[in-house]
């Protein structure tokens, strides 16, 4: 038996994972389409093929981080933005690992990879100091 192709589960982590198990609203499925996104541009780029020609063998913890340390270097993305991307991804992998065994093992180092810590906001309790 072949393993799916990355179009195919991308389709359902939405239809399925997203709306169906989480029931997220709308505005938060974007979210998580803006995030894939680009995600899924980077990889493309990192790894000069196509978005069409992706598979699931180039999704890596290594493009993972690469991708994340691209979010603070070169888009100048604040730590809570990065955090909610790399949170994003956290939940993608977790998916993919549900449906593709082969990927358990780059799930699980992928959602190991640590939030980083924020400055806490001046008068905020709820903000995590640095």
């Amino acid at each position: 038996m072949t393993p799916p192709t990355l179009g195919p589960l991308v389709r359902t982590f939405f239809a399925d994972g997203l709306l169906t198990m989480k029931g997220l609203r709308a505005a938060s499925v974007r979210s998580y389409r803006d995030v894939l996104r680009l995600f899924l541009r980077f990889v493309a780029q990192d790894t000069r093929r196509k978005i069409t020609r992706l598979a699931l063998a180039d999704l890596s913890v290594e493009c993972v981080l690469r991708f994340a340390r691209y979010l603070e270097d070169e888009r100048h993305n604040q730590i809570r933005t990065r955090n909610q991307r790399v949170a994003c991804l956290h939940t993608f992998f977790d998916y993919l690992a549900g449906r593709v065994p082969e990927l358990l093992a780059v799930a699980e180092r992928v959602a190991a990879i640590p939030m980083k810590l924020t400055r806490a906001a001046p008068g905020n309790p709820h903000s995590r100091a640095q």
